[in-house]
């Protein structure tokens, strides 16, 4: 079954699978104080129940649910969450890490690529406005409005159209073109983290890779509550940082400094 197909029977499913013909509501799972796994189960999610945790994945081939890791007490209000997670070299991997080494709140990542890769769909879940990659937002900005969802992104140099964002090693952006003093806050901690490489903000330093079309970005401004901060990082910065303990606890420090 490719992810399309699956996500449509999935939505059917959805619909008709809960007592009195009520729809399982994703995001209050996710904004739940402590979520629990027959819930997740009921929104068709395998889970791993952990020590303190949930782990949960869509359990069918192509399936396009998403990966999710909810701390189920306490945590830094922080979710650490790579939507192109294969596409994105190392993003994926680097939002798992982000949650155990910042003890953060919760991680999410994809289940199919961004792009149709054999016998799978493909599906973008930054453009994605109605999945549970949304409702995840939503239900950690019910759970911690005061909190931050942070989106690891990846992007080529040769791609950009100025030299400026094709030699930075990140460009930080909250999908709007007047980011308030937080996202600055944190791109003056994240620039001190990857000195001398260079850190931009969007709209003020470039003008690309400013996630004005993001769905989770969208859908939390409509809401309210929880900030959300868009990472797009070069691969050298991906590659330096998955092989650097050291500089990954920078930038975890960065996140948890956000929600101090």
């Amino acid at each position: 079954m490719t992810a399309r197909s699956f996500w449509l029977a999935g939505v059917v499913l959805l619909a008709s699978c809960s007592a009195g013909g009520q729809a399982p509501d994703a995001r209050a799972f996710f904004g739940a104080r402590q979520p629990e796994a027959a819930a997740a189960q009921a929104l068709g999610l395998a889970v791993d129940q952990q020590p303190g945790e949930l782990v949960l994945h869509d359990p069918e081939l192509c399936g396009a649910r998403g990966n999710y890791i909810l701390r189920q007490t306490g945590g830094v209000p922080v979710a650490a969450t790579a939507p192109h997670g294969v596409h994105d070299r190392h993003t994926a991997e680097l939002a798992r890490m982000a949650y155990r080494e910042g003890t953060f709140a919760a991680a999410a990542w994809n289940s199919v690529p961004r792009r149709a890769s054999g016998h799978c769909d493909g599906l973008d879940l930054a453009r994605a406005a109605v999945h549970p990659f949304t409702d995840f937002a939503l239900g950690f900005s019910d759970r911690f409005p005061d909190g931050l969802i942070v989106q690891f992104h990846g992007f080529d140099g040769d791609r950009r159209e100025s030299a400026r964002a094709a030699d930075a090693a990140m460009i930080v952006s909250d999908g709007t073109r007047t980011p308030g003093p937080g996202l600055f806050a944190l791109a003056d901690c994240l620039s001190r983290m990857a000195a001398p490489d260079r850190v931009l903000v969007y709209p003020a330093e470039t003008g690309e890779l400013g996630a004005r079309e993001n769905a989770q970005a969208a859908a939390l401004r409509d809401a309210g509550g929880a900030r959300f901060a868009h990472l797009e990082m070069s691969l050298d910065l991906r590659e330096t940082l998955l092989a650097d303990k050291d500089l990954r606890a920078r930038l975890t420090g960065c996140l948890e400094e956000a929600v101090a």
